[in-house]
């Protein structure tokens, strides 16, 4: 039998304020043509305002669930939240998508066949399109520990080439289907990292223990837009993209990758920093000299949660 017809889907969307995007990401869910989604909710303590649009909007579904987080734990704790409670509903599969994404109608059914022709993957992503224009926004990325520094977009695969899912290194994570025995084995996103690179840091240990991340272009998932480092961030932003990164270092690499790492890190958070004082945005350089004192000096980065 196949992954098709064998599977229960189940996509864990992390909602915080943002009723309405939330809303269209759910409804595209349900409008698909393929396998059956069910959708797990998973709610960030958002305002009770906000709330209550989706329970008013999901009422008597029995298709779709919210499940309340107490408080925000941001998007790697909703994750973790969201697919705790697809699991023991019996997930075969786990859709996890970000609220701002809508999916094509045959998305799934072809993330299914992908994982039909490779059972190993493990993990299963789809081309990703600009909401307005559909230019490519993530077509798999081609990093490792040695190039975490590197800005992704240079790391982007830049054609689908003939249609085929093909392997990556890592998957954006606005949009990945992953299997029951995935999350299981590898475990839950690392929370200590709140959100940027939480994708990246769980992709590298599903490779570790022996899974290969692949794309299937011609599954689709629509996005409404990504950011790159030197086009506009928040100080929040800002501070977590410099910390991640040397945190996720601290993990997983060995000292050969630690030798280009740093000279390509320093370099880009010196070129970026530069950028944002010439704007005026100092608070944006401040908070990326915080993020790589905080990242330097370490913490608790192997603090994972159980399901």
């Amino acid at each position: 039998m196949s992954a098709a017809e064998e599977a229960r889907v189940f996509a864990v969307v992390v909602n915080y304020n943002g009723a309405a995007v939330t809303r269209a990401c759910v409804d595209s869910l349900r409008a698909g043509n393929g396998p059956h989604v069910r959708v797990v909710i998973a709610d960030n303590a958002s305002e009770e305002a906000d709330l209550a649009e989706l329970e008013a909007a999901f009422d008597g579904d029995d298709d779709v669930e919210i499940v309340r987080v107490p408080e925000n734990r941001h998007f790697a704790g909703g994750v973790n939240a969201g697919t705790a409670r697809a699991l023991e509903r019996g997930a075969t599969h786990v859709f996890v998508l970000n609220n701002d994404t809508v999916i094509e109608p045959d998305c799934v059914a072809r993330l299914l066949e992908a994982f039909d022709d490779h059972p190993g993957a493990g993990l299963i992503g789809p081309a990703l399109l600009d909401l307005t224009d559909r230019h490519p926004l993530s077509l798999g990325e081609r990093y490792d520990t040695w190039s975490l520094a590197v800005p992704r977009t240079l790391l982007k695969v830049r054609s689908p080439g003939d249609g085929r899912p093909y392997r990556v290194g890592g998957i954006m994570g606005s949009a990945l289907l992953v299997s029951r025995e995935c999350f299981e084995r590898v475990g839950p996103y690392d929370e200590s990292v709140l959100v940027y690179y939480e994708e990246v840091d769980f992709c590298l240990r599903a490779r570790a223990a022996g899974f290969q991340p692949m794309i299937a272009p011609r599954a689709v998932v629509l996005h409404d837009g990504l950011r790159g480092f030197t086009a506009g961030i928040t100080p929040y932003a800002a501070y977590l993209k410099c910390r991640n990164q040397l945190w996720l270092m601290r993990k997983h690499a060995g000292l050969l990758a630690w030798l280009v790492f740093v000279p390509v890190y320093a370099g880009l958070v010196t070129c970026s920093a530069a950028i944002y004082a010439v704007r005026g945005q100092w608070s944006v350089v401040k908070s990326m000299f915080e993020g790589t004192r905080d990242g330097a000096r370490g913490g608790n980065v192997d603090a994972l949660p159980t399901w």
